[in-house]
């Protein structure tokens, strides 16, 4: 390591102490609302609220208010402590070792300690439990998850030991700046091994999930609704204001957005077909939120696997189109990962971007051609998707824009299915094409190029590229920025180039927010309802 490296490395990640509330503040002067309690949707129950299987972006959310990770990114988009109270780094940038807070208890009362953490981490990690996020330590080069992952070592030598009770020692194979952020994610929060024991599958039941975090979960319903009631025991209690949480389960925005006009919901995605008319008659109430993800195009390249139907489908498919007239939200992008992110300032758009939309046509018409496919011999294939009523529309355009931008050479079909067999489709890869979206764990750059991984278990077509994965493995342990910089967007180039994905568009969401519910986080869109809190309008 350069001297230069190593300055820069541990100044960036000296010992740390934050303060203890980890919890945003509520203003000085603001009165709160004597009823606290809120009401969110999601459009279906989550899976599983196991955060080791956790897969879904219902299930990220449903975990988050009853498990507490090491650290967490805040409603003004800093990574603040939460089961850890400080943390400091070794020297040569190999050895995180976290203070856990003491006074940090289970929700029945016993102390959350090291060992919980390790209990977790070597569960997520061990092949036999085949979580969905298995690689996430071997990505990040912790010691001997590589090998823990796939089967090589038995899961306790994985890199990281309990000290004693209170303190966590994580050992790395390179030195990773930004591992506080990689520790947030959900799949990383502590795990009570007696109570797994207890009751096996059954553990995650609401009466028997045990968490760390600010809330319990009082009542669960499948398709219904969950109600979390906030924890009087929690350390940090004093600061976490709302009372009672409710997700309600439900599919159609247009169900969310009539019953916030009558005043039930405080938060509501818009309809696309109001979203003119919402922006004219309630410009105060509409936020706009970076979710922090990606949404691509998938062809499953075990059924077609000539790479120039990719290609000319990404040349067809109008983004600008879709985004501003038929979903009327996201920012469209030829580039994977959001530029929000970090060290993604050298990954560019692609060129034809610029180009008119009959040039592109075009050129996707040749393309199709050269694979054999045309008006008198279409490409016939189907588009898998969720069942919803945004997603029909989408179809809809996409098979008119398919098929009139090239001439009728494609012919899309679809199939539509409720969410637990839509989601199963991606672990079998029944399907010929998919849109499908990925979210950020963190906010660098690595949280989505390691999904493409040859070795990642989120690689469920197995598509591999040994240069893709020496640069993106190479990035992750580069310490320079500009260097780091520079390998994420040769991998981009090369995602591009030869793998079964085209991004679409980076999902930006536009939402209705009542101004008495303050704390909401518009960031990037980790949604902790721990921050928020209900003011009373009246008292200003």
């Amino acid at each position: 390591m350069h001297a230069r490296q190593l300055l820069t490395l541990t100044s960036l990640m000296g010992s740390l102490l934050l303060p203890l509330s980890a919890q945003a503040q509520v203003p000085a002067g603001v009165k709160l609302a004597a009823k606290q309690e809120l009401t969110l949707t999601l459009p279906q129950s989550p899976n599983t609220i196991d955060p080791t299987f956790i897969n879904f972006v219902q299930e990220f959310k449903s975990v988050r208010p009853v498990f507490d990770t090491l650290t967490r990114l805040d409603n003004t988009g800093k990574y603040v402590p939460v089961a850890a109270q400080s943390w400091e780094v070794s020297e040569d940038g190999l050895t995180w070792t976290f203070h856990l807070r003491p006074q940090a208890k289970w929700q029945d009362g016993k102390p959350v300690t090291a060992q919980d953490f390790v209990y977790s981490w070597q569960r997520l990690t061990d092949p036999k439990t085949a979580a969905s996020m298995a690689d996430y330590l071997a990505n990040t080069g912790v010691v001997n998850a590589r090998e823990v992952y796939e089967g090589k070592l038995p899961p306790i030598q994985l890199g990281v030991k309990a000290l004693d009770d209170y303190t966590l020692q994580v050992s790395l194979l390179h030195p990773v700046p930004w591992f506080e952020q990689i520790v947030s994610a959900a799949v990383t929060a502590p795990l009570r091994k007696d109570i797994i024991d207890k009751y096996g599958e059954q553990w995650t039941q609401a009466q028997n999930i045990i968490g760390n975090g600010p809330y319990k979960i009082a009542s669960y319903r499948f398709n219904e609704q969950m109600v979390y009631q906030k924890w009087d025991g929690y350390w940090d209690a004093k600061n976490v204001h709302l009372t009672r949480v409710t997700y309600e389960y439900i599919k159609d925005p247009l169900t969310q957005y009539y019953r916030y006009l009558e005043g039930e919901y405080l938060v509501s995605e818009i309809p696309a077909q109001y979203q003119e008319l919402v922006q004219k008659e309630r410009p105060n109430e509409v936020i706009k939120v970076l979710t922090g993800r990606t949404a691509y195009m998938e062809i499953n390249p075990h059924r077609f696997a000539d790479h120039r139907i990719l290609e000319a489908f990404s040349l067809v498919v109008d983004r600008n189109l879709l985004t501003r007239q038929i979903l009327r939200a996201n920012i469209p992008t030829t580039a994977f990962a959001p530029p929000y992110l970090s060290d993604l300032q050298d990954v560019k758009q692609q060129p034809w971007i610029s180009e008119s939309q009959a040039q592109r046509n075009a050129r996707a018409t040749e393309l199709l051609a050269q694979a054999g496919y045309t008006r008198q011999k279409p490409l016939v294939i189907t588009l898998t998707q969720n069942a919803t009523r945004e997603n029909e529309r989408l179809y809809v355009a996409l098979a008119n824009i398919l098929s009139r931008g090239t001439n009728g050479a494609v012919q899309l079909k679809q199939n539509p299915l409720e969410a637990a067999a839509y989601f199963g489709t991606f672990r079998n890869t029944n399907y010929d094409m998919v849109i499908k979206t990925w979210g950020m764990d963190y906010s660098q750059a690595s949280t989505l190029y390691n999904i493409f991984l040859s070795n990642s278990a989120y690689n469920s077509v197995k598509w591999k590229n040994p240069e893709y994965d020496r640069l993106v493995l190479t990035a992750n342990q580069t310490l320079d920025d500009q260097e780091r910089a520079k390998l994420y967007a040769q991998a981009n180039e090369i995602l591009l180039k030869d793998s079964p994905y085209a991004p679409l568009w980076y999902v930006e969401t536009l939402m209705l927010k009542k101004p008495e519910l303050q704390g909401y986080y518009t960031g990037l869109a980790l949604n902790y309802f721990r921050d928020m809190y209900i003011v009373d309008l009246k008292a200003k």
